[in-house]
């Protein structure tokens, strides 16, 4: 099960979290490989039904992981694993699973910084027994709490020879191509090249074409595409290159063509510089192609920046213009407010968004 995202059944919803070796490697022993037997046959019910009739065989604290694995509600759950922890008998290996599994479901909760505070323990321990789905878990959260280079500290801790080694590699380069740096991304992708499940190369691959794309690199990236269609034609990563290839062919369809004899462009527009207007931020690509749509005709350079908030969440930011003197920008944006009866903002490039007065 390692490096693959699962859906941990709680009946009622689905909670999903990027999980990594869900099912413990711990002893064969009769109680265990049955119950295990159950939950990878997704049988909940009977898995939960075998609890109930006697745990014989089972050590002490993986009666409480199975039952927090298979109760209804993540916050029982927690709340099952905090008092399972508190068993000083504990086996280091389901100790160990059992923090994991809490910093999980805090993390598919979106209770990021809890995440990290279960996590936290574990990684301060012996840093030469600390696996490294640990350090994988605490990047993610870091990193979804907008600590880059903590999260790029963690994520890069974790050993070649660990089964969370690809996807931390994966989410090292994916940082890299949020700051733009896609050469940096793909020596990235390339450590993690193979030694992983299927789910988890198709994930590198996807990556790697996105920055073979943003370096320019077309028959590259095309090549990889190919390669996908061909051998992995459902996989996720080849549907997320197809949507990104359908956004982008929907947005210059949004753009009307500028035709210079009768578009005439500003000295302030046609300089190059660190700041720009915006005229419309959203969390869903169609919307902003649907803004840009209604004002491409008095604006036909309008473009939407894909940028990540301070959780990591994709925004479109709907921008026009670029300029090198911010005073000539914040006229500018009151100007073209004034005549599209908008707020426009000016956009420091540099990563600082400031509103126009």
């Amino acid at each position: 099960m390692i490096g693959r995202d699962l859906s941990i059944p709680y009946p009622g919803r689905v909670i999903r979290l990027v999980l990594l070796s869900v099912l413990v490697c711990l002893p064969a022993l009769g109680a265990l490989d049955s119950v295990t037997e159950l939950f990878q046959a997704a049988k909940y019910d009977d898995a939960r039904n075998f609890l109930e009739q006697g745990t014989e065989g089972l050590r002490a604290g993986e009666t409480s992981l199975w039952e927090a694995r298979l109760t209804n509600d993540p916050a029982e759950a927690l709340l099952i694993l905090r008092e399972g922890l508190s068993d000083q008998r504990l086996p280091d290996s389901v100790k160990t699973r059992m923090v994991l599994e809490s910093a999980g479901i805090e993390f598919g909760l979106g209770h990021y910084q809890s995440s990290l505070k279960v996590l936290t323990p574990l990684l301060n321990s012996d840093q030469a027994k600390v696996p490294g789905e640990a350090f994988l878990r605490a990047g993610l959260s870091l990193r979804a709490l907008g600590r880059l280079q903590k999260a790029r500290e963690m994520l890069a801790s974790v050993k070649p020879q660990d089964p969370a080694f690809l996807l931390a590699r994966y989410y090292l380069g994916d940082i890299a191509l949020e700051q733009n740096d896609s050469g940096l991304a793909l020596r990235y992708f390339d450590s993690a090249a193979d030694g992983g499940d299927s789910g988890s190369l198709h994930r590198v691959a996807g990556g790697r074409w996105r920055a073979l794309v943003n370096e320019g690199r077309e028959g590259e990236a095309a090549d990889l595409e190919n390669d996908l269609s061909r051998n992995a034609s459902g996989c996720l990563a080849l549907m997320e290159i197809q949507r990104i290839q359908r956004s982008r062919q929907e947005e210059l369809e949004a753009m009307a063509p500028v035709d210079p004899s009768e578009q005439g462009t500003s000295d302030a527009t046609a300089s190059r510089g660190r700041y720009a207007l915006q005229l419309g931020a959203f969390s869903d690509r169609g919307l902003a192609l649907e803004f840009m749509r209604r004002y491409r005709d008095q604006l036909p350079d309008l473009r939407i920046d894909e940028v990540r908030d301070e959780r990591g969440q994709f925004l479109y930011k709907v921008r026009t213009g670029s300029f090198v003197n911010p005073a000539l920008a914040r006229t500018e944006a009151r100007n073209l407010a004034g005549q599209l009866d908008i707020d426009i903002m000016v956009a420091d490039l540099s990563g600082t968004d400031s509103r126009m007065d």
